[in-house]
């Protein structure tokens, strides 16, 4: 294992936990915002506030993710952007009739 994709590993443990504690914050202020409290305008603030944490927490899970498959994304990403050779530069310049 190379020292670039340990470093990028690590950093997949932490952003998991963090995504998945603000996914619970969230997924708790929609529920507060739906059940709980009875006025509509407070209610609505916490729909706001928990949508924000669920925002929030993809990004933090979808950056662990990014981070602990980074060789694997750049390496595809490069082969699918490597130009491809024109049928015709196969024979080097020579073409048959």
């Amino acid at each position: 294992m190379s020292k670039a994709y340990g470093e990028s590993a690590a950093l997949f443990r932490p952003l998991m936990v963090a995504g998945i504690i603000i996914l619970a914050f969230g997924i708790i202020c929609i529920w507060i915002g739906t059940s709980v409290i009875s006025l509509k305008e407070e209610g609505d603030g916490f729909k706001i506030i928990g949508t924000r944490f669920l925002v929030g927490a993809a990004v933090s899970i979808g950056l662990g993710f990014l981070a602990k498959y980074f060789t694997l994304i750049s390496y595809i990403l490069r082969q699918l952007l490597q130009k491809r050779k024109p049928e015709e530069d196969k024979y080097s310049g020579w073409h048959r009739p």
